[in-house]
């Protein structure tokens, strides 16, 4: 593993990938510094940019932009109490409270160190975790690849938001687009209505983009009026409460190995996410803090406990994503989908398959981290004025980007024509509730399961005992049933937690 590891680091230590590192960190700090643009919206922008080169450089490319996005979210909810995502509010709390007593920097530079820290050491448990874990799973065969699948089907129900028939609905319709075109096991055409464009099936890229980054621009037209928030920031005298001193990290530096912890086991279990894993790690900091009063009124603890879990799961949620093709989130479904794009399949094989790629992946996923601490440390006062941009600049911005990304993928108009009509539906989808993350994990996905099935249903043929034959099926099995009990745990918990918060304002009212 070390040799591998070691020979990644040269293959990355090179001018492409470091380039290619250097734009993503810068790409995805910028998007992630404005309000309303999520790291998603980033990667699947420069996503098509990644076309023309080597996998080495374009996936650690995206994983920069990944990873920087993540931090990037933490300086609107710093500077202008705008929180990204929801993963970003706790940050948002501690972290504004900082900026209107003048220690806007100190709350920047911790979210920063909290963020890298947080990242690096879930990257160590990734190199050292992924590979075992593929060993183990490359004794599953076709017929427990199916239930593995049936298992990563589950996962949306952790990603449905409010409504779980409505999340399973989007993921259905995920894996009907996913059926058009020519069948690559029988030949059959199906559901292509005498359209010769769609016997090959809808492009991927083009749909992502219409479902997921689209439909951001249209609500951002349709908000135009909405005041922007003005960035006003008042500096203290004292250049100590304008950075993180050393006794100040130290002082942290526990709760930062906990939450790290906690965001790494979290990242790991599909389907729970970033948010999960800041709301578990700040709690928890809470909980066992001397002054826990202190949270939420500017605590260095609470942003760092935030941070640092949020930012964990960007390197263990690639663990079920590279090991088993379970994509955890919806940023590792679309991670998912560029490494098919360029070729490589995630699941047991890969690390043999692909071994100086995924290795030269691990050692740039370090690197990383080491160029957004240096990038973003340097450049507080432009991302500071980033995050102050009007979106009115910036969506025309996006929407060409999104059109000429649709266009690269193969050259051709029918490909915008995709676009658009996926535009249209994804903001449709949003109308009526459907979730898109569900949709494109349904759309990945069943692909793999109908070869799978397929090739198991040759197996066994008429001998339907060999289903129940491995253990590894009904490991399978059993996790899949608990997911689903914990996902409709989970939204009994919050409907009851909404209903008592509800009963106490109208009480206090």
């Amino acid at each position: 593993m070390l040799n591998n590891f070691f020979g990644g680091v040269a293959s990355v230590m090179a001018v492409g990938p470091i380039a290619g590192i250097i734009a993503g960190v810068c790409v995805g700090i910028f998007f992630g510094a404005i309000p309303g643009i999520s790291a998603i919206m980033a990667i699947a922008i420069i996503l098509p940019l990644t076309f023309y080169v080597d996998p080495i450089i374009g996936i650690t490319m995206l994983l920069a932009v990944y990873k920087a996005g993540i931090y990037g979210g933490s300086i609107s909810a710093i500077l202008i109490n705008t929180p990204g995502a929801a993963a970003s509010f706790l940050t948002a709390q501690d972290g504004h409270a900082l900026t209107k007593a003048g220690k806007a920097g100190k709350a920047l530079a911790m979210a920063l160190y909290a963020s890298v820290t947080g990242e690096a050491l879930a990257t160590l448990v990734l190199i050292f975790v992924a590979a075992p874990i593929s060993v183990i799973s490359l004794q599953a065969g076709p017929i427990e690849k199916v239930f593995l699948l049936i298992f990563a089907f589950t996962v949306v129900g952790s990603m449905t938001g409010e409504s779980i028939p409505r999340g399973i609905l989007s993921c259905c319709l995920g894996m009907l687009f996913a059926m058009v075109g020519m069948s690559s096991i029988t030949g059959a055409t199906r559901f292509t209505f005498g359209v010769p464009e769609l016997m090959s099936g809808f492009t991927f890229l083009p749909l992502l983009i219409g479902v997921l980054v689209m439909p951001e621009v249209i609500d951002a037209i349709k908000n135009r009026k909405m005041p922007h928030h003005d960035l006003v920031l008042s500096k203290s005298a004292n250049p100590d409460d304008n950075r993180v001193t050393w006794k100040e990290y130290r002082s942290v530096f526990g709760t930062l190995i906990k939450s790290t912890g906690i965001g790494t086991f979290i990242g790991a279990l599909p389907g729970l996410g970033s948010s999960a894993a800041a709301f578990l790690a700040y709690g928890e900091a809470k909980r066992t803090s001397k002054n826990p009063e202190e949270f939420g009124k500017g605590s260095l603890k609470g942003i760092a406990a935030a941070e640092s879990a949020n930012n964990a799961v960007c390197g263990s949620s690639m663990i079920p994503m590279l090991t088993l093709s379970i994509p955890g989130d919806d940023v590792t479904a679309l991670l998912m989908g560029a490494f098919l794009i360029h070729g490589i399949t995630p699941g047991p094989t890969i690390f043999y398959e692909h071994t100086d790629v995924i290795y030269a992946i691990f050692a740039g996923f370090l690197i990383t981290d080491l160029f957004l601490l240096i990038i973003a440390r340097a450049g507080f006062g432009f991302w500071t004025k980033i995050a102050s941009i009007q979106r009115y600049y910036i969506f025309p911005c996006v929407t060409v980007f999104a059109i000429a990304g649709a266009f690269t993928t193969n050259q051709d108009m029918y490909d915008v024509l995709i676009l658009i009509c996926f535009t249209v539906f994804g903001y449709g989808m949003r109308l009526v509730g459907l979730n898109p993350a569900a949709f494109i994990i349904g759309f990945i996905l069943t692909p793999l399961l109908e070869q799978n099935l397929d090739q198991a249903i040759a197996i066994v043929g008429t001998d339907y005992s060999m289903i129940a034959a491995s253990p590894f099926a009904w490991i399978f099995t059993a996790l899949s049933a608990f997911s689903v009990y914990s996902a409709m745990r989970m939204k009994k918990k919050g409907k009851k937690k909404a209903a008592a918060t509800q009963n106490a304002s109208e009480q206090a009212a």
